[in-house]
This record gives C-alpha cells, structure tokens and sequence, in this order.
C-alpha cells in the first residue's frame, strides 16, 4: 500500500447525538485508489472500510504494546508453513 501523506482534521463541533463526529481527510490520489479497491472487495463503503481500517491497527497497536508479535503464516504449494513476522516501523 502507498506510503503517500495522509492529513486530518476533526471538525471542532463535538459527535451528534448519535456519537457521530466528522471528519475530513486530505489523501493522495494512489490512497484512495486502495481505499476505494479495499471497499469494493467487501461490498463497503469508504467510510465502513475507514473504520475497520481503525479497528485493525487500534487491535494490531494494543497487542504490539503488550509485547506480541505479529505475524503472517504462509502454506506453500507443497502444504508446508513459514511464519514471517511483521514488524512495525515507528
């Protein structure tokens, strides 16, 4: 995935009564293409797509920081497995 900048801003006005807050997001055009492709392979919307996007690395941060690894484990063609380990920068 693009590695291009991402920038944010939350809307100063607090969530609606329904605890929905606003927001807008500045992406470069290759971030949206993904994100556009990462919602049509689920049949979702951008902004479900956004908040599994969230959810993911709110998971992936929590367990990093309880000091877990994370991990891909790969079946090659003969059945058997290689784990790599996925290591996050910064």
């Amino acid at each position: 995935m693009p590695r291009s900048g991402c920038r944010a801003a939350l809307e100063k006005e607090p969530a609606t009564e329904t605890g929905i807050a606003r927001l807008s997001v500045n992406l470069a055009r290759d971030t949206m293409e993904v994100l556009r492709l990462l919602a049509s392979r689920r049949a979702a919307s951008v902004t479900e797509t956004i908040r599994r996007a969230i959810s993911v690395l709110q998971f992936v941060e929590d367990e990093v920081a309880k000091g877990n690894k994370l991990a891909v484990v790969e079946t090659d063609e003969n059945g058997e497995q290689r784990v790599r380990e996925i290591v996050l920068m910064g």
